[in-house]
């Protein structure tokens, strides 16, 4: 697959507003939020009843705090050595500290020990680094220093196709299936990477994996086969992707890429490449390529994990295995090229056979027959070819210089300005960068600079909260991002505007005054030693977590900062780093950082005199003095109402710049090398309406455009007299030690026996190490002692209801009552008698992140929090003033309306968001409370109503607590019983909707089976296939009688083989008795069906690159019903559909095989080994075990899941797919297509009937060509449909 460019491997700190553009995400009371930037998945939304778990995750918009050294997100902070155990040496002598801080400053840093760099004898490079988590597997990933830019003009795309092709064809990766291994391949601008995670055994065999996935990553990258009909296989499934990411989200990534790179090849070559191209290539090319790119001294390897052997033992065993590979050579000036000689003796030999002449005819006067056989073609033969020097690795990058927003001003020098405008774009979002070189972080100064940034970035997110909270604020969110990216080659400062498209102005006026005001006046010394602390709390958290990092976080975060070029640390050499720079990070030092960082925005059209005043003042500025902007992109709605507000509701999500590039087929950059003249003619191109989308004007829209010259002086104008930033009182403690006792008397808690038990039980269980309590008012507390993450623990606060208790149509309590509610308290912040920023900044000083969220049966608190130094109580004052005292503000719902009502308006433009939306209209008929809510449900709602209703699901008896971490029991004990059993009982409601039952609909073929189509300058398709399905807690198709309290739940055991009858049907009762039955027959079902639709619509038949099968999985509701979600092209989504239903119906006629059920077995068994170092697994695993509303999940639910696993029958699940309705009368199938025209209805179509799909499926197997599958579909087998 084409890599998400510029995410996953960058470093980068953030500083934003918490109001997010999608409202669908509750942001939580003000937190320290994660704010890395994570590849977003490549697949459509999930067909979940639309809550904000289920369609629209935002981005996470608040910096954290949390980072190692010099990492900027907790996620990048983990990704650092992970030896924490081992001390460090001393970094330097105190008298030297003393004495001499620049020599100080100027130490190296302390590389991390346990970091072993190699090289072969054949170039190649390697990289070996021990880490414990999770324990017996390893990462291993081969990275080809080989991407997009490496392409020419005519090969754009064909890094990515030789990545499928090697990849997919190697036949000793297929073996390590069925192992416990996963293995996938990605493509960016200049790397295509192969990775395997594998355990150090085979589960079957006992057997060391390590030589096998290492002779398997040297065959998909050395001696590949390269056949002809792997080609045409992954070109259909590349075209496939091609469309698939076509989102207007990759849209605007291409736009901000290619105005941000317009001087470099950045800017106009993407991973998949032109897909006219793409259809173009033979064999041929390919081979060229891989002989061109794919030579030992262009690859490192790496490998990261949890060996049971020495690091000369691995050493060895890669020399054995990649030692053999030949050096390779270049071609000598003049000499053809392997591929050229192998075709030439193929031609010279065809002639022969057939008697040809030099004429080209053939010996009767005849024309010589044509050959469409390949010429004989060995990888290692290909090697050794060449009579020039060995091949060595390209040191520079290739095809990419940057112009930097930095150092002396060139004559005529300007920003790039464009504007892109879309019919599918919602919100204005306005995106000004600054390309800076890469400061490599080798030394101690490094370090300090970097962290100072951090606290600089996080200050100003915290001013522009402080902004949001504002009467009518006018803008969504604004954001300040710095990112090192390897990717790119470069730093690159953002900052990002949204708001609505009649709101701009004012939007970017706050965004300059804010960068004015940190620039003129710089910051506070209670902020900058507020966030100095934090830092400073958050390193050393991290350090004691360094054998707590996965192995695929390590080798990412390794691969990063060895291409940066930065010193790669452990953990606690890192807190030992920052620990000693903490009295140099001063208030004159970090302001420093804040006048640099501010510059391209705050002196936006003055970079003369910000130069002046550096060389003037160089003791006020960083040492490359002011930045100045290089970029402006606006990407715009094409139309908005005759108010000016959006037509629809919400700005592209991308999980950063770049973020979701995997195409370039959208983007054709204009030629030449003058750089500024190409950006605007490309920029004019869009203003002068030549978008196809903005020719045709929606029914009481008008045209929204705004010209380059506005733009430049929204950004250029004076501001009003700026004032330095007033200080805020940060509450120690939210309750008073005064308000607890008095509170303790009122109360008087103590704990209750829990269930059945006839005492308080307050030891640990011994089989799961749970300890469960129970308050007097009604609160059940789940603990569990965990050591996976040191110094850090984990809180769920969860209460029944969730948005099944809405109630009917457009009213006050009515639909989307529960979202928009719990929106409200996230737009609000405040608890008790302290506001927003109080509560914001308190999180900051105890590291606590809260999430609050609703889905269709619950309200959810999350919190992560530090452990120490008041985190628990401060996690559990926070909790009580959320039971008691949260704020319901009119002017907080007004904002949650108002961003609910944009989101639901932009609905229609979203191919998937509607797709789903219409599958969900037919599933659940009048029944709206889990589909998104109108724009007349939500102006009905009301702020009493909404708060009576959540009040009523919050109160004490409803409500279950769950805590996970790095505590001992008598802690949490004490301090449950102080902070939440405090909590006053409460009466429920009166006068509120009750929960009413989940029943599908049963509508008529014009809503059972649909079509529709989204009019779109680009062709994309998606098709969605629903149907009912059992439960989570299911009995399947035998009633069961439900568990007493009391009850003892056998544990299930597998019959031995050829055990008697009577034996296997005992062991298949007590298996099906188990309260896991359900759970995990159905997720192995996920499973196997996953496999199958893989291997028939992608692999087989080549008609989509994406197909998944999915269940929602409830706990409380006795319906459901699974999703197919399958994507193609226009003219071949029918085909996709009808072949995913055809692998659903011949579930039952091609049974499950053993071998299937095993290898689903082995992959859920090893998902779980390692999730069972994960805090947030043990949280969820606690979730419910004293909820009345959850019956069936009890502790044995945790003892015997490994057993239930192992135990399950293929009969089993048979059992559950009696639960699965996908006849003709049941499923519900839309087709949502896009483009600027609809495709014609493919005729003749496979008639829906489980017989022809099992005529289908049986053919499908025989054939060994795409094609002759393809042929299939219109073959005289299968009957036609022409209605």
């Amino acid at each position: 697959m084409a890599a998400p460019v510029g995410a996953s491997r960058s470093m980068h700190y953030r500083a934003t507003t918490p109001a997010l553009s999608r409202p669908s995400v509750t942001r939580a009371i003000p937190r320290l939020a994660a704010s890395s930037r994570a590849p977003r998945a490549a697949s459509s939304p999930q067909l979940k009843p639309c809550t904000p778990l289920a369609h629209c995750q935002p981005r996470s918009r608040n910096v954290h705090l949390r980072r190692v050294s010099c990492s900027a997100s907790r996620q990048d902070a983990q990704r650092q050595s992970g030896q924490s155990a081992q001390a460090s040496a001393t970094l330097v002598e105190p008298e030297v500290l003393r004495t001499d801080v620049e020599a100080f400053l100027d130490q190296p840093l302390p590389v991390a020990p346990t970091l072993k760099l190699g090289q072969l004898d054949n170039g190649l490079r390697y990289v070996i680094l021990p880490n414990k988590l999770p324990p017996n597997r390893f990462e291993a990933h081969l990275e080809m220093h080989v991407g997009a830019v490496n392409e020419n003009e005519n090969q754009q795309g064909l890094a990515h196709v030789v990545e499928h092709v090697t990849f997919l064809g190697s036949k000793k990766r297929e073996r390590l299936l069925g192992t416990g291994a996963r293995s996938n391949a990605y493509t960016d601008f200049h790397h295509t990477v192969f990775h395997i995670h594998s355990p150090l055994h085979n589960a079957g065999t006992k057997e060391s994996l390590m030589p096998q996935v290492l002779d398997a990553l040297t065959e998909i990258a050395f001696e590949p086969e390269m056949l002809a009909t792997r080609l045409e296989k992954e070109r259909l499934a590349v075209l496939s992707e091609a469309q698939m990411m076509n989102t207007i989200e990759y849209r605007v990534d291409c736009q901000l890429l290619t105005y941000l790179h317009a001087e470099n090849l950045l800017g106009e070559r993407f991973p998949i490449g032109s897909t006219d191209q793409v259809k173009k290539w033979d064999i041929h090319n390919l081979r060229e390529f891989w002989q061109r790119w794919y030579f030992p001294a262009n690859a490192t390897l790496y490998l990261v994990g949890d060996f049971d052997q020495s690091v000369d033992s691995l050493e060895a065993e890669i020399h054995k295995r990649f030692g053999k590979i030949p050096a390779g050579r270049m071609l000598a000036p003049g000499e053809e090229s392997y591929q050229q000689r192998q075709q030439k003796l193929l031609a010279a030999s065809v002639a022969n056979a057939n008697g040809s002449t030099s004429n080209g005819q053939a010996g009767n006067g005849a024309p010589a027959p044509q050959f469409t056989q390949h010429p004989r073609w060995n990888a290692t033969e290909a090697l050794l070819s060449g009579e020039g020097p060995y091949k060595q690795r390209f040191e520079k990058l290739p095809n990419v210089e940057h112009r930097w927003g930095s150092g002396p001003l060139q004559p005529g020098e300007q920003p790039v300005v464009a504007v892109f405008r879309h019919r599918l774009l919602q919100q204005y979002m306005l995106s000004i960068f600054s390309k800076l070189p890469v400061q490599k972080i080798t030394r101690m100064r490094d370090v300090m600079q970097q962290v100072m940034s951090r606290i600089v970035l996080c200050v100003l997110h915290f001013r522009i909260s402080a902004r949001y909270q504002e009467a009518n604020p006018p803008f969504t969110s604004i954001e300040m991002d710095h990112s090192d990216s390897a990717r790119e080659g470069c730093t690159v400062s953002t900052l990002t505007i949204v708001a609505e498209p009649c709101d701009w102005q004012g939007a970017v006026q706050v965004a300059v005054q804010e960068l004015r005001r940190l620039g003129q006046f710089g910051l506070t010394r209670s902020e900058v030693e507020r966030y100095r602390e934090a830092l400073l709390r958050d390193s050393e958290q991290l350090a004691s977590q360094g054998d707590s990092i996965a192995s695929l976080d390590q080798l990412n975060f390794v691969m990063e900062y060895l291409a940066l070029g930065h010193t790669y640390m452990q953990p606690q050499a890192s807190h030992e780093v920052q620990m000693a720079l903490a009295d140099l990070i001063t208030v004159e030092e970090v302001n420093k950082v804040a006048r640099s960082l501010m510059s391209f925005v705050s002196h936006f059209g003055k970079e003369e005199e910000a130069l002046q005043h550096a060389a003037a003042n160089p003791d006020h500025w960083l040492p490359w003095g002011p930045s100045r902007t290089t970029c402006i992109v606006a990407c715009i709605p094409a139309f908005t109402d005759r108010t000016g507000h959006s037509t629809g509701g919400e700005a592209p999500a991308m999980a950063g710049r770049g973020g979701g590039v995997l195409t370039t087929q959208h983007v054709e950059p204009p030629g030449g090398v003058n750089v500024d003249a190409a950006a605007e003619a490309a920029a004019r191109k869009l203003l002068e309406g030549e978008n196809p989308d903005a020719s045709q004007i929606p029914e009481g829209a008008v045209p929204f455009e705004v010209p380059q010259e506005d733009i430049l002086q929204s950004l250029s104008q004076e501001t009003p007299e700026l004032e330095a930033q007033p200080d805020i009182d940060v509450p120690v403690h939210l309750l008073s030690s005064e308000q607890v006792e008095e509170l303790m008397a009122r109360h008087q808690p103590h704990f209750v026996p829990v269930g059945a038990a006839k005492q308080v039980v307050t030891t640990e269980d011994p089989d799961t190490g749970v300890v469960q309590l129970k308050l007097s008012n009604g609160i059940g507390v789940n603990f569990r002692r965990s050591v996976n993450e040191p110094q850090s623990a984990m809180f769920r606060l969860i209460a029944s209801g969730g948005r099944a208790c809405e109630g009917p149509g457009p009213a006050a309590d009515g639909t989307g009552m529960l979202p928009v509610g719990v929106r409200t308290l996230n737009e609000s912040g405040s608890l008790g008698v302290w506001e927003r920023p109080q509560i914001e900044l308190f999180c900051i000083c105890h590291l606590i992140n809260v999430v609050l969220d609703v889905d269709e049966e619950w309200i959810v608190m999350d919190v992560h929090f530090a452990v120490g130094q008041g985190g628990l109580t401060g996690v559990l004052e926070m909790a009580h003033l959320m039971l008691e005292a949260p704020d319901w503000d009119q002017a907080a719902l007004d904002r949650a309306k108002s961003l609910y009502i944009s989101h639901y308006r932009s609905l229609e433009k979203s191919l998937e968001r509607a797709s789903a939306d219409r599958v969900m209209n037919a599933m659940l008929g009048p029944d709206r409370r889990f589909r998104e809510p109108t724009v007349e449900d939500v102006e009905a709602l009301t702020l009493e109503k909404m708060r009576d209703c959540i009040r009523g699901q919050m109160r004490p008896e409803n409500v279950e607590i769950s805590i996970v971490g790095d505590l001992t029991a008598a802690e949490v004990e004490e301090e449950v019983l102080k902070y939440l059993g405090t909590v006053s009982p409460k009466e429920p409601p009166q006068g509120l909707p009750q929960e009413r039952p989940l029943k599908l609909a049963n509508p008529g073929p014009e809503l059972r089976h649909q079509r529709w189509h989204l009019q779109d300058s680009d062709e994309r398709a998606v098709a969605y296939i629903a149907g009912p399905a059992p439960t989570k807690w299911s009995t399947f198709a035998s009633p069961r009688v439900p568990l007493a309290a009391d009850q003892e739940v056998i544990p299930p055991s597998r019959p031995q083989p050829m055990a008697p009858a009577a034996e296997v049907q005992e062991a298949a009762t007590v298996r099906r008795a188990h309260p896991m039955y359900a759970s995990v027959t159905l997720s192995l079902l996920v499973e196997i069906i996953n496999s199958r639709l893989f291997t028939t619509v992608r692999d087989s038949l080549g008609l989509t690159y994406d197909v998944n099968f999915d269940l929602p999985l409830f706990d409380r509701l006795q319906e459901s019903w699974y999703v197919v979600v399958v994507t193609s092209t226009p003219q071949k989504i029918q085909q996709a559909l009808e072949a995913s239903v055809g692998v659903m119906r011949t579930l039952t006629s091609q049974r499950i095989s053993v071998r299937e059920l095993a290898r689903a077995q082995r992959t859920l068994l090893t998902r779980h080994e390692s999730e069972t170092k994960d805090n947030a697994f043990w949280l969820r695993q606690l979730t419910h075990l004293q909820n009345d509303a959850v019956p069936l999940k009890r502790l044995e639910c945790l003892r015997d899941y490994k057993r239930c696993m192992e135990s399950a029958t293929v009969d089993d699940l048979y059992d559950a797919l009696k639960c699965f309705k996908v006849d003709d009368n049941s499923i519900f199938t839309v087709i949502g297509t896009s483009g600027s025209s609809p495709p014609p209805p493919r005729v003749p179509t496979i008639k829906p009937n489980a017989s022809h799909f099992q005529a289908f499926a049986d053919a499908a197997k025989k054939v060994q060509s795409v094609a002759g599958v393809m042929n299939l579909l219109n073959s005289d087998r299968f009957p036609k449909n022409t209605s």
